[in-house]
Formats: structure tokens, C-alpha cells, sequence
């Protein structure tokens, strides 16, 4: 991408204003600068060679979530998500990538590193955290070392990632169908109650799960900026669907943001690349394939009929929140919602970002994600539902940390949707 695209995004807008309520750091940092119109009229300036890629512009563009929302809402769909990413990317070359993130994206390039390090992590963990519910809390002997984690929820680790668990799968008699499952690396390593109440839910339906060698999607890469480990994962990733392709009949995704990577963003991954073509071709073949679990599950499966069967008792409320890969760039909220209302009543809330927003937004802009979490949590306690659930593992994360912070008697307990399902089809056991 050149700087021309920047330009032409730029003079498109028409400054509607449409975009700005709606945006998600605009919510909490009423300034029109860190507003989707704003950085847009930054990046176009920076194309132009009218204001420099300094210390502040780097904060700036650093400053927005990448929720999508003023993409869905804009009249002509401007892909400004697109030209953040972009940019990400300058200012990493100028500016190189902190120390820390490097570590981790080395871990992500290389799975048997990673999986030894979560390993001695869950060795270690217990002498510092305790295990509460689905997360990690620091004991109080060393509260004070962890003031940065003291309202913080951490995710649990565990001894043997998912993938490690299930390298080896029991095959079905006569299977209805076969599908590959891309697990996603925060319920591989963390909250691995999703994979297993997928497999579940997939076995109850005689479908026959595979599960096949894969990396990290590449999400918390290329949210960052960093070209050289999203390639790397995205070719990797591509080569093993390649392998298994004709084998199966899906590759569903349990995580929202995984999802919407695979499906939208590797296609974005190859823009100004010399080898583009070839790769789209290449991923053309394998996206129609490609589904997030709620949507396959709804659309392609026997399951609706399933769980209509199964006695209902007492309802326990819900409230669901829209993971923002699912709805705005998948567009997928009805689904998961028409399986889980069969067992569940569903209390709706806003429809608002939960304020992850990637690694940089959770370490170096904690702020900012903190407090979008802490408007995303009232609204949650002021449904008065019992559990609250969304498709992904970050907003899982986020929710967590941010219902802790608000120290509420009535915080509800997070479920992924999988869970609930599981959950349901169990009662009738």
C-alpha cells in the first residue's frame, strides 16, 4: 500500500461525523484528533509529507482499537481499520517493536518453544498466583509486587497446551461430516474449556473432529505491525490447510478474532507484496471453508434440532456481548444467539467494544483499554444477568479484568457460548 491509498481514503471521507460516536476511543478521549476522521486526515497529512511520523503521531494511530465500528457505520465503508494496520506497520519499521512484544511474537513463530515456556509457566505460577474461577489472582504475600495485576484477572495456564491434549483424535462410526478445528491460541494455552466443549457438542452430533497442525493466527502480529512474523505465520497457516483441505468439510474457529483474521485478514496481509496474487488465489480456495463455530454449528449442523428436544427447565439469563470480530467484520451475532436463546433467556445490552484492542493497547495504552472495559462492565452488572458470554477469548480476558476492577457483589460469571451449549446437552444426559 502507498501512500496514495492514504491520500485517496482520506480526500474520500466527507467528514459526516457519522463515524465519531461511535468510536471507541472517542467514547473516553473526547478529542476529534483520536477520532476515525481525525486519523484519517493524519495518515493522509503523513502521505503527503505535511506532518511527520514523530513520537506523538505514533501515539496517536496508536490509540485506536481497531473495533471496526466507524468502518460498519461509515456511508461508504471506508476501510480506515486497513490503513491503522498500514500504519502500524511504518511505524514499526521506524520505530522497531518493543522488547517484550518481540519475545512473545518469537514464541508465536516457533509452537514447540511456546509450548515448553506455558508449561514451566504453569509450574511456576502457583508460588506467586492463585486459581480463582478462570483466572489468576496474585497471593497476597506478593500483592504488592503485582500492583499492576492487584484488580487484574489473570488467564489461568495450563500444564499441556490443547493441541498437545488432542494431537491423537478417537475417530466416530460413520460420521456425518469431518472438520478440521483451529483452536486459537488463548484457548489453546488458557481457556481450554472451549476446545472441549467443542469437541463435545461435535461428537453428541457424530461429526468427526480432526485436529491438525497449525500456528497462531497471527492477530496480535499484525495488529502491531509487524510484517515479518505475520507473513511468516500466514504462509506457515496456509500450507497446513492447504494439507488437510480436501480431507474435511469445514475448518471451524471457537475464537472471533481468529476467525475474522483467517477469513478477512490474510487477504489484507499481502497488499503491496510482490507474490500477491498467487497467495489470494491460494486463499480463495481455503476462506469458503472456513467458518466461527457458532455460525458452522447454526447453519450447518443438525445441533438447533438437537437442543430443541432436550426438556427446558428454568432458564438462566444471559447477556451477550458482540465480540467485534464476529458482528462487524463477520457479521455474525444472530447465530449464536438463535442456539442459545433455546435454553437460555438472553438480556440484551449496547452493542460496544470491550476495550482489548490488541498488545500495545493492554500494555502501553492500559489506560485507555481499562477504562473502555470499566463502561463495558456497568453495562454487563445493569442487565442483572447471571452469566455473560461472548465467542472470543480476548474479550473473555477483558470482560474478566473489568468486572473484577468494579468490585460489584453481582458480577456475573463468564461463559463462552460452546460452554453453554455443552452445558445444555448435558442436562440431558
Amino acid at each position: 500500500m502507498n501512500g496514495n491509498i492514504f491520500e485517496e481514503v482520506g480526500d474520500a471521507c466527507v467528514k459526516c461525523a457519522k463515524c465519531v460516536p461511535g468510536c471507541t476511543i472517542y467514547r473516553i478521549h473526547k478529542d476529534e484528533t483520536t477520532s476515525p476522521r481525525g486519523f484519517l486526515d493524519l495518515m493522509r497529512l503523513n502521505a503527503q509529507n505535511k506532518l511527520k511520523l514523530d513520537t506523538n503521531l505514533k501515539h496517536l494511530l496508536e490509540t485506536c482499537f481497531l473495533c471496526t465500528a466507524c468502518v460498519e457505520i461509515c456511508p461508504f465503508h471506508l476501510p480506515i481499520d486497513t490503513l491503522i494496520e498500514k500504519a502500524r506497520e511504518k511505524i514499526a519499521q521506524k520505530y522497531g517493536i518493543a522488547w517484550y512484544k518481540k519475545s512473545y511474537f518469537s514464541l508465536l513463530k516457533n509452537r514447540k518453544k511456546m509450548d515448553r515456556v506455558f508449561s514451566v509457566a504453569h509450574f511456576l505460577a502457583p508460588c506467586i498466583f492463585k486459581q480463582v474461577g478462570d483466572s489468576l489472582e496474585p497471593r497476597i504475600a506478593f500483592k504488592g509486587l503485582f500492583k499492576r495485576f492487584k484488580k487484574s484477572a489473570l488467564p489461568p495456564l495450563n500444564q499441556k497446551s490443547f493441541l498437545q491434549k488432542h494431537a491423537e483424535m478417537k475417530p466416530l462410526e460413520n460420521p456425518i461430516q469431518k472438520v478440521a478445528v483451529f483452536i486459537g491460541c488463548l484457548s489453546n494455552y488458557h481457556y481450554q474449556q472451549v476446545g472441549e466443549s467443542l469437541l463435545y457438542i461435535l461428537e453428541k452430533l457424530n461429526i468427526q473432529a480432526i485436529i491438525p497442525k497449525q500456528e497462531c493466527c497471527s492477530a496480535p502480529a499484525y495488529f502491531t505491525g509487524d510484517k515479518d512474523t505475520t507473513l511468516f505465520l500466514v504462509k506457515k497457516n496456509i500450507e497446513w490447510f492447504e494439507s488437510y483441505l480436501d480431507e474435511v468439510d469445514a475448518i471451524i474457529v471457537p475464537e472471533a478474532t481468529c476467525a475474522s483474521m483467517l477469513i478477512n485478514d490474510y487477504y489484507k496481509v499481502f497488499l503491496g507484496e510482490k507474490d500477491r496474487d498467487l497467495y489470494v488465489k491460494r486463499l480463495e480456495k481455503i476462506t469458503p471453508k472456513i467458518y466461527l463455530a457458532s455460525v458452522f454449528l447454526e447453519k450447518h449442523t443438525p445441533l438447533k434440532h438437537l437442543l430443541e428436544k432436550i426438556p427446558k427447565g428454568k432458564k438462566e439469563t444471559i447477556t451477550y456481548h458482540n465480540p467485534c470480530h464476529a458482528k462487524k467484520t463477520l457479521n455474525a451475532h444472530k447465530e449464536v444467539r438463535n442456539l442459545l436463546n433455546l435454553h437460555y433467556e438472553i438480556k440484551e445490552m449496547p452493542d460496544n467494544c470491550c476495550g482489548f484492542g490488541g498488545i500495545t493497547m493492554q500494555t502501553e495504552k492500559a489506560g485507555f483499554s481499562l477504562k473502555v472495559g470499566l463502561l463495558r462492565a456497568k453495562e454487563i452488572i445493569d442487565t442483572k444477568a447471571e452469566i455473560v458470554s461472548a465467542e472470543c477469548g480476548a474479550c473473555h480476558m477483558q470482560l474478566n479484568n473489568a468486572l473484577k476492577s468494579l468490585d460489584d457483589p453481582n458480577t456475573p460469571q463468564f461463559s463462552h457460548p460452546l460452554e453453554l451449549i455443552a452445558k445444555a446437552l448435558k442436562s440431558a444426559e
